[in-house]
């Protein structure tokens, strides 16, 4: 049995390289191959699966490493892969979306962090920046917000370094006002606006009641001024035979009579 385990471990195999995103396909490509290639034994494919890992899923399975199970090696590696890789893939997103945080760490520190928790594990290139950016100072967030999406995520990193670089730009003599504070001010502008509005229409009403009055005081006065005249006089004026009252109306003495009055005899009177 150990030589023909011996020779099964010779054949040279062209493994898949592992695959963390799902371990149980790989090791059906894997016993797939080993059926193919007539690889029975158990040491020999418990050999060649140890080869196939990464230094990061090797450390997880440290003890099977170090001593190997006496029986049914490859089923129990196998397993224990299948397991143990599949906590450390929860524990992993785990940290990434809720433990990992800033903290004394620069912006790129951070990222590399995350990448490294990441992993193989899929998730989309926009999703991840704004998980990176939620987990940077708000000010920091805010303006790398406003760099193109198509500029790589490592140079936003190097420039967020530089931003936190800035002295005093995180102090409270500068802050960056929270979407709570930014309705605060909107509300207060409403507010501010609507008295406005209401002023601006109690001066209107206040002038219109006074144009109104002006108005009224002007016409009574011109009809105050404008005289009286009845119908005869308004129509006829001073060739009117007849008047009736009210009337304002003032015969003008014709010329005849103005140079009969001027001719008068002193003496005849």
């Amino acid at each position: 049995m150990a030589e023909q385990s011996a020779q099964e471990t010779a054949v040279v195999l062209t493994l898949p390289t592992f695959d963390m995103t799902n371990v149980n396909v790989w090791f059906a490509q894997t016993e797939a191959i080993f059926q193919a290639k007539h690889i029975h034994s158990q040491t020999a494919r418990y050999a060649y699966i140890v080869e196939k890992l990464p230094p990061e899923i090797a450390a997880d399975v440290l003890d099977l490493l170090e001593a190997v199970p006496a029986h049914n090696p490859f089923d129990i590696l196998k397993e224990a892969i299948i397991y143990r890789t599949g906590k450390s893939h929860e524990r992993r997103l785990h940290d990434l979306f809720n433990t990992i945080q800033l903290g004394d760490s620069r912006p790129l520190q951070l990222l590399r962090q995350m990448k490294k928790l990441l992993w193989k594990n899929s998730m989309s290139e926009s999703l991840f920046r704004k998980l990176w950016l939620d987990k940077l100072p708000p000010y920091t967030s805010q303006i790398l917000a406003t760099l193109p999406n198509d500029l790589d995520l490592s140079r936003i990193a190097e420039i967020a370094d530089k931003i936190n670089d800035v002295p005093n730009i995180s102090s409270a003599d500068s802050p960056v006002p929270t979407d709570a504070a930014m309705m605060d001010v909107i509300e207060q502008l409403k507010q501010q606006l609507e008295r406005l509005s209401t002023q601006v229409q109690h001066l209107t009403r206040a002038e219109d009641k006074n144009s109104y009055k002006v108005r009224r005081r002007s016409h009574s006065a011109t009809r105050a001024r404008r005289p009286m005249l009845c119908w005869y006089h308004r129509n006829y004026g001073d060739k009117a035979h007849r008047c009736t009252k009210p009337c304002t109306f003032k015969c003008q003495p014709s010329p005849k009579a103005s140079r009969k009055a001027g001719n008068v005899d002193p003496g005849s009177t």
